[in-house]
């Protein structure tokens, strides 16, 4: 199986190296930045390592390649995408895994699927350098399932969640919601905790709140708790803000957190739900979906 890279940057070489290592002895790339004195060296440095052949320009590695994946950058994904669009042939598998928007997803999907060929949005979930070519994937789109079925021989962890392309894309970005909104929260909390050298007081107050229930009726609870009391947690916030305020500190999070709160209770859903905090999470956020 050939398989060519456009574009063989930190994440085209960590995936190249792993897969090298599991068995996959055909992978080229094209690089436009391979014409840039500056990071020409470092490229066929990443290239001698792996042993991937560089080609000359996108026609070469196209033409040579059975599964082509896209790894630039978010930015010029449509781009590069519209690049290759005019080289690609129906038996082909273009594989698009660079960080982007869900919209720009399924425009990278149509573009490539008008051509014939197949499209695989692949969201990877997890960094290289500590996963290489092993690093959680999900797909979606036409090529998903054909992806994985040419990926798995060689370890790659891929999960295919659906034939849509923006899919894999959408839960990724999703999913950043929680994790960096929580590294912030994490910051903003950490440094008041600290100034009053309270860290391990709070961090244990809330190890205990979360270890009562499973993650899944923990997020139940506290959005049923929140559709309810949205209004008083606001002015709560406020009060943090102000708290951080007189400490010098930023209030960037407990900020937003008072404004989404504040959003929450003018949906007035204390009264839509009496009071009671037994709905289930669909119930929740099918309210919350109508009165947004």
């Amino acid at each position: 199986m050939k398989v060519g890279f456009i574009g063989f940057g930190g994440a085209a070489h960590g995936l190249s190296m792993g897969l090298v290592q599991a068995g996959l002895t055909e992978i080229s790339f094209f690089d436009s930045l391979l014409s840039v004195p500056a990071d020409n060296e470092i490229i066929l440095r990443r290239a001698e390592e792996t042993g991937a052949l560089a080609q000359e320009n996108l026609e070469a590695l196209i033409q040579d390649s059975e599964i082509i994946i896209s790894c630039v950058t978010g930015a010029v994904a449509l781009q590069v995408a519209g690049q290759a669009a005019a080289l690609l042939t129906q038996d082909q598998l273009y594989v698009d895994v660079n960080t982007a928007s869900p919209g720009t997803m399924a425009a990278v999907g149509e573009i490539i699927e008008n051509t014939g060929a197949r499209f695989a949005d692949v969201a990877m979930m997890g960094g290289i350098p500590a996963f290489s070519h092993r690093v959680p994937c999900l797909a979606s789109g036409s090529g998903a399932q054909q992806f994985k079925t040419a990926m798995q021989p060689y370890g790659m962890d891929i999960t295919c969640v659906g034939l849509s392309s923006g899919q894999a894309s959408a839960i990724k970005m999703f999913r950043s919601i929680f994790m960096k909104g929580f590294l912030a929260i994490l910051m903003e909390m950490l440094t008041a905790t600290h100034r009053y050298q309270v860290d391990s007081i709070v961090l244990d107050s809330i190890a205990k709140t979360m270890k009562k229930n499973t993650f899944t009726e923990t997020v139940r609870l506290q959005m049923a708790k929140g559709v309810i009391n949205a209004k008083r947690m606001a002015h709560e916030m406020e009060a943090v803000a102000e708290t951080l305020a007189e400490m010098s500190l930023p209030s960037t999070m407990a900020s937003a957190t008072k404004d989404k709160l504040t959003w929450c209770g003018n949906m007035k859903l204390a009264e839509h739900f009496g009071g009671e905090m037994d709905q289930s999470l669909d119930e929740i956020l099918d309210i919350l979906e109508k009165r947004a």
